[in-house]
């Protein structure tokens, strides 16, 4: 999938899955079921994944 943005557009996207993994971290560590830590650890390596991949989109574009 393909999907263009704006410069505006990815720095919105970035702030708001910053926020969100930041969120998700906060979660990770007060979750006693290890089930679900694990689950919550998967999310948050996938956001990582995004996050780097639209930082270096962003760094192409400049």
């Amino acid at each position: 999938m393909e999907l263009r943005l704006t410069e505006s557009e990815v720095q919105l996207l970035l702030d708001m899955l910053h926020a969100d993994r930041k969120t998700l971290l906060m979660e990770i560590a007060r979750t006693d079921n290890r089930a679900m830590r694990e689950g919550l650890k998967r999310r948050e390596e996938l956001l990582k994944g995004i996050l780097h991949r639209l930082g270096s989109t962003m760094l192409k574009a400049s």
